[in-house]
């Protein structure tokens, strides 16, 4: 109930229209009930006792009494359908925006395919049971009361009997609730599951073409189609028993009640009358329509709690990186970043980064190096918090990092070992607690900034980059919508893109695919640069970001880069050794940890691990550029494929 009730709580947004349409459903209720009344004074007080003079005007009453219910009926479902749509409009905006407000954690736990069937298939079916559902449980609510009511009123001997089967017609709808739920729960999730594989196959079609893996995805993609058929069938299986139910149970309940009716008619002197007995008959006809409103109701509100349960979990999860209660508002950095002691995790146990310290001034360029799961990525992602750094303090012990927990307890294995002050006794050897670690920016801790604040000085590249369904210009003026065309233009200058952009039909206002699938990789990439470029970040995050080019163009581009960099801070993931060598500070990591670190020249003075990556780069870099310079002779006539 806890998720419906909180449905219901969005509908109380809107109370002049939740109350308006359910007013007119039990006025127009209210109108069905006097028909069989108007019915009984018809048979017993005009057709028997021969007041035919009588009878047009009461007939024309009760066809009125059905023209009334008519129009307040679409009076409640015309409220009903805007009510509804205003919850769902409500609904929808509050989960995207939840969706935009989660940090990174929460979609490395959720599939976009289940985030996506939650907030489109999830809440179309709250809104069903918005419209229909509320509307038939109240109508038939109200129904079942005043028919009971009015039955009561006529003949209070039949009325005990119809009592006696109330446990029965209740009990039927609790056990079919009990057994549906579970089912349309599953449905539910399934549908996610479902979403999921499919839009995998659509993103990554190429990937399965290329792979000649058609066949079995589409043995992956039925295998989850027909266990969603399978569940939907066993949904409809119960519906399907369940609705049939009710007239059989009715039609019994009707058959004895003309039995026992006939009986009291033919008493001396009967305490019932033809005209009662027969409104009697037509009212225990009318609670068919409230019971199968009530059956209906039931399935819609088990759909929509299991939805509900889905849907609210979105608006629910916790987010690891939020605001601060004051926090600390700077107009513009000055672009120094300090990691201090620095350790971080995914899940908590292992540790992604550990004990990263290093100072950054103002305008510096770092060059972060390192193989695959070094902890490149994870290092610029801590910057723009879209994670934060682990907030206890940790133990190393035998080369492992554990955490300390809020009770001060470092568990290894199935041992918890106490925290003494700045130190914890393990098997006999005295080892060092380290505190917590910090990244400040101007000399603040990142967590005390407003979250806009910190990122709206701060711009990314990423190696794969996402660009929107619109115009060039909108993708590139995405951070800056008020930017002038001009200002555009000179950021895609900047890029090495605007001569590319000019050889379009529309220049700028080019309309590019989803996901930029017109364009090529380069473009897409120096797109992106023109689109950082143009928010003028204090702090610059570049992640491998001229992968996707050649070696001649990521010269050019690097030309351009070096005149932007100047006073802003810049952090590149890179192999390139032209974006290498120009690096104030180049820093080397594996296993996350710093091994070393220094300018160029010093890290080859070393002759460590720097060294030795630069000669095998500057072999590949080579072989790269004479291959570069041959294929460019063969495509001078074909325009620029970057």
């Amino acid at each position: 109930m806890g998720h419906i009730s909180r449905l219901i709580g969005y509908s109380l947004r809107h109370k002049k229209l939740l109350f308006g349409f359910l007013t007119s459903a039990g006025i127009g209720t209210i109108f069905n009930l006097m028909a069989p009344l108007v019915l009984i004074h018809i048979i017993d007080d005009i057709i028997l006792a021969d007041q035919l003079d009588q009878l047009l005007p009461s007939v024309l009453l009760y066809v009125s009494l059905g023209g009334c219910y008519s129009l307040f009926d679409v009076i409640g479902r015309y409220g009903a359908a805007i009510s509804s749509q205003r919850v769902i409009y409500d609904l929808r905006k509050d989960i995207y925006e939840s969706l935009m407000d989660k940090d990174l954690a929460f979609y490395d736990e959720n599939e976009t395919g289940q985030l996506l069937a939650r907030a489109t298939t999830d809440v179309a079916t709250m809104r069903e049971f918005l419209f229909w559902g509320m509307r038939v449980v109240f109508i038939g609510s109200a129904m079942l009361v005043g028919t009971f009511f009015v039955m009561y009123t006529v003949s209070p001997d039949l009325t005990i009997y119809m009592f006696l089967l109330i446990p029965f017609i209740v009990g039927f709808i609790y056990v079919f609730a009990k057994k549906v739920r579970p089912v349309f729960y599953a449905a539910r999730k399934q549908y996610g599951v479902l979403s999921s594989v499919l839009a995998e196959n659509v993103y990554g079609h190429k990937v399965v073409r290329s792979y000649a893996q058609e066949e079995r995805e589409a043995q992956r993609v039925e295998q989850e189609n027909m266990g969603f058929l399978e569940l939907r069938v066993e949904a409809s299986r119960l519906m399907s028993f369940y609705h049939p139910m009710l007239p059989a149970i009715f039609g019994g309940v009707v058959g004895l009640l003309i039995y026992i009716g006939g009986d009291l008619i033919n008493q001396v002197p009967s305490p019932l009358t033809l005209g009662e007995f027969v409104g009697f008959v037509s009212l225990v006809g009318m609670l068919m329509l409230p019971a199968r409103f009530l059956s209906w109701g039931v399935g819609m509100y088990q759909r929509a709690s299991a939805s509900g349960e889905r849907t609210f979990y979105i608006l629910d999860a916790a987010e690891a990186v939020t605001n601060p209660e004051n926090p600390v508002e700077v107009p513009e950095f000055t672009g120094a970043v300090d990691f201090d002691n620095v350790y971080f995790s995914y899940t908590g146990d292992n540790f992604i980064l550990r004990n990263v310290s290093l100072s950054v001034k103002p305008g510096q360029i770092v060059a972060l190096l390192g193989g695959t799961g070094s902890g490149k990525t994870s290092f610029v992602n801590l910057i723009p918090r879209f994670y934060d750094v682990d907030s206890s303090s940790t133990v190393t012990y035998q080369g492992k990092t554990y955490g300390v927990s809020s009770k001060g307890i470092v568990k290894i294995g199935d041992n918890d070992f106490r925290v003494e002050g700045d130190r914890v006794m393990i098997e006999g050897e005295q080892v060092k607690v380290e505190p917590p670690g910090t990244i400040c920016i101007n000399g603040i801790d990142v967590r005390l900034y407003a979250i806009d604040n910190l990122r709206r000085q701060i711009g990314m590249v990423h190696q794969d980059p996402f660009l929107f369904s619109a115009t060039i210009r909108n993708n590139i003026a995405f951070g800056r919508p008020d930017a002038t065309l001009e200002e555009v233009e000179e950021a895609a200058k900047a890029a090495m893109i605007h001569d590319f952009i000019m050889t379009l039909e529309e220049g700028y206002d080019s309309e590019i695919g989803e996901r930029g699938v017109t364009l090529s990789g380069g473009q897409k990439q120096r797109i992106a640069i023109a689109r950082a470029l143009l928010a003028n970040p204090r702090i610059l995050i570049l992640d491998d970001s001229t992968s996707s080019v050649d070696a001649k163009t990521e010269m050019l581009i690097q030309k351009a880069l070096e005149n932007l960099m100047k006073n802003r801070t810049t952090f590149i993931i890179t192999h390139r050794l032209s974006t290498v060598r120009n690096a104030d500070l180049i820093v080397m990591m594996e296993h996350g940890q710093i091994v070393e670190m220094g300018s160029h020249e010093k890290l080859i003075a070393t002759g460590g691990l720097y060294a030795g990556i630069h000669q095998t780069l500057t072999e590949m870099e080579m072989a790269a550029y004479i291959d570069d310079d041959t294929s460019a002779e063969v495509s001078v006539r074909g325009g620029d494929s970057t």
